[in-house]
């Protein structure tokens, strides 16, 4: 059997430790245990990965998205579907879990039975012990000091308080190995944290500190849209992961800690109404073919997976169904200069690629027409003299 390096130390490590108390607690229950675990471990069978998803201010919209994602689809992460992943536990969800979220059931452990309390599980995930967790993060989280003698966001309540997202975040977090915010909500504060934004709501990563780091290393990643589709929520569980589990180095992320094999490109780059923008053809009218930058398409200045991802099974493209795109993926949005959504950038603005190319061009054609006209004007002038 071909041992990794990882599993082979870690075993060498709890195997030593067991050899040591040995000696000291000989038949103990708790070395029998432990030598159980080692083999485990020899055998990689490790500990399944939690997923924790708490919902704030948001509207549900990416949860509701994530049961359409298809490559993969969420079952295809928590069943194992994915080589050397293993086994994924989704432990709590506030619209998916099987929890109950009540105080009493009656079964054969009486009239109290707090496994079926899915506070219980929020509560082990503050205090670390569930481990290792990917915390997943949707919808804004306020500022709960602008609230006065009430609360904006709260996630359930214990002893009669309410456990307020907030405060519960920056507790939960420092025990993740990766914190992931799913909906531009999540990672930027998206509407609810449009002007004049009374609850002070934000990303997560505004909450956390830009400087966060996980139990892995890693900042927040976020997975910004309105809601961000399926696939791309699925595609970035399925490397964190892989992360998580040191068969992948971290995704790369760009200023704005978005996965950049997701956001490199803008939307415009990839859009198939893109060669009418160059040549100067737009649509005045929602029923026209041609370029939608004149009726409001933020596309531009945009950076956004859904030219190249779209929605669902490869179908579901703001801009070639008719669609401006509104800029949902922005760290402004819904601000200017995203809004008013129909309102027109104030002026023209193309990747500096295309840009570049477009000025190349257009150098190439007036360079051949001065040395066109510069060899025209030399023959005419040999002719003159030929004539004298």
């Amino acid at each position: 059997m071909k041992l990794k390096r990882r599993i082979f130390l870690k075993t060498a490590l709890v195997m030593a430790s067991i050899l040591t108390l040995s000696k000291i607690l000989p038949n103990d229950k708790v070395l029998e245990l432990a030598a159980e675990e080692a083999k485990k471990m020899l055998q990689g069978e490790e500990e399944p990965i939690h997923i924790v998803w708490v919902h704030s201010q948001s509207c549900s919209g990416d949860s509701v998205a994530l049961l359409n994602a298809t490559d993969p689809s969420i079952l295809d992460v928590l069943l194992g579907q994915f080589k050397n992943i293993g086994e994924v536990t989704l432990d709590f969800h506030q619209t998916l879990s099987p929890q109950w979220g009540v105080d009493v059931v009656r079964g054969e452990k009486g009239d109290i039975a707090k496994e079926w309390d899915a506070v219980e599980i929020l509560e082990k995930a503050k205090s670390g012990e569930i481990s290792p967790m990917l915390l997943v993060l949707e919808g804004a989280f306020p500022d709960e000091s602008k609230a006065g003698e009430g609360y904006w966001s709260s996630i359930g309540s214990l002893n009669g308080e309410p456990i307020k997202a907030t405060e519960w975040l920056t507790e939960a977090a420092q025990y993740a190995e990766a914190v992931v915010a799913v909906g531009t909500c999540a990672a930027f504060g998206g509407i609810p944290a449009g002007a004049p934004n009374p609850t002070g709501a934000r990303g997560v990563y505004d909450v956390l500190g830009r400087d966060f780091r996980s139990k892995a290393g890693l900042p927040v990643i976020n997975i910004p849209g309105c809601p961000a589709a399926g696939d791309w929520q699925t595609k970035t569980f399925a490397h964190l992961l892989l992360t998580v589990k040191n068969l992948l180095p971290a995704p790369e992320l760009d200023e704005y800690f978005r996965p950049v094999f997701l956001y490199r490109n803008t939307v415009h780059e990839r859009c198939g109404r893109g060669i009418w923008y160059s040549s100067g053809k737009f649509s005045s009218e929602y029923s026209q073919p041609y370029c939608m930058y004149e009726l409001g398409c933020k596309g531009p200045i945009v950076h956004c997976p859904i030219t190249a991802i779209p929605f669902i099974e490869g179908v579901g493209i703001c801009t070639e169904y008719g669609s401006v795109c509104i800029g949902c993926t922005d760290p402004r949005f819904p601000d200017s200069p995203l809004s008013p959504f129909l309102k027109a950038l104030p002026a023209p603005t193309m990747p500096i690629d295309l840009a570049a190319g477009i000025a190349a061009a257009i150098g190439a054609v007036l360079g051949a027409s001065i040395t066109y006209k510069a060899r025209k004007a030399k023959k005419e002038s040999k002719v003159e003299e030929v004539s004298e």
